[in-house]
């Protein structure tokens, strides 16, 4: 589907446009062949920069011809954690977005909550990327949140959070490796494209918001490595908790049985004629037992 809108400074909001105007964004959204096709034969488009624009597992970059093409990944669904694939044209009569499923910041521009004049293309381009950061900052801090939640009940973790941690884990890894090859997308513009001005200012912050996302991804990341070493080293106590209790437990059954064995022998022993030898047996199983469990609270095993 491709959409055409303009709002130059004077104007309040964007403008629905019925065909192609100079200095209009052109929004492209799950587009078909046939519109790949025609980008491609009426803007002069590179076709093989459209394909990556909707390759979900396209490596983020930017390409200067005549145009500037800048590959993004993107947050898709910011509940859902969910990454795609975003490309940005800027060329000289156009600002051209296109992919395969919007997300949330177009929303936003087509709602007029983001101001996005098509005349200034260059100030428009740090809009989008700075709410591609805000997106991605979003969504970390929704991870954060769960994660935090999940760390305060580190001691009754049950095995189904442990698995929605390592789920966790596996997004933030994702948002790590795309905020790396966002963070070199952003350093090569700035070795190319000269700003100036408001540009200039608006630029240096989206850098260093793109590093401080980056760094509560790789901090949220930690986290979760201390929240799982944690618990490996509460099974590990568990574990050797059981183990203690069933050797104890053994060595409790052991003692009785042995005596008892002793005197089920056909052999002469101390007392086996007095009818009352049954209680200095029991009497002496349990001084055993008796010394055998305060030598565990000496040990401090129990």
């Amino acid at each position: 589907m491709i959409k055409y809108y303009k709002r130059t400074s004077k104007d309040r909001k964007l403008r629905v446009l019925k065909k192609f105007e100079n200095d209009c964004w052109i929004n492209v959204v799950d587009p078909s062949d046939d519109e790949i096709e025609y980008l491609v034969e009426k803007f002069n488009l590179d076709k093989e920069n459209l394909i990556s624009g909707i390759d979900k597992n396209e490596i983020p970059r930017v390409e200067f011809d005549n145009k500037t093409y800048v590959i993004s990944s993107v947050v898709t669904d910011i509940k859902n954690h969910e990454l795609g694939t975003f490309l940005l044209i800027v060329g000289k009569k156009f600002i051209l977005t296109f992919m395969e499923k919007e997300p949330n910041f177009i929303e936003k521009i087509l709602e007029n909550k983001l101001k996005f004049v098509t005349t200034e293309k260059k100030f428009s381009m740090l809009n989008l990327m700075y709410e591609i950061n805000e997106d991605f900052e979003k969504a970390i801090n929704s991870i954060e949140k769960n994660v935090n939640m999940k760390k305060a009940q580190a001691t009754h973790l049950k095995e189904k959070d442990v698995t929605l941690l390592l789920e966790y884990e596996e997004k933030l890894n994702r948002f790590a490796s795309a905020y790396s090859h966002n963070i070199a997308v952003y350093n090569k513009i700035n070795k190319k494209i000269k700003f100036y001005g408001k540009d200039k200012d608006r630029f240096e912050s989206i850098v260093i918001e793109i590093n401080e996302g980056f760094q509560l991804c790789k901090n949220s990341l930690k986290n979760i490595s201390n929240i799982r070493n944690y618990y490996l080293i509460l099974l590990s106590n568990r574990l050797n908790r059981i183990i203690t209790i069933f050797t104890m437990l053994t060595v409790m059954i052991s003692i009785p049985a042995a005596i008892s064995g002793i005197y089920g022998m056909n052999i002469l022993l101390p007392f086996q004629n007095d009818p009352s030898v049954i209680f200095y047996i029991i009497a002496i199983i349990m001084i055993f037992w008796a010394v055998f469990f305060v030598y565990l609270k000496k040990s401090k095993i129990l």
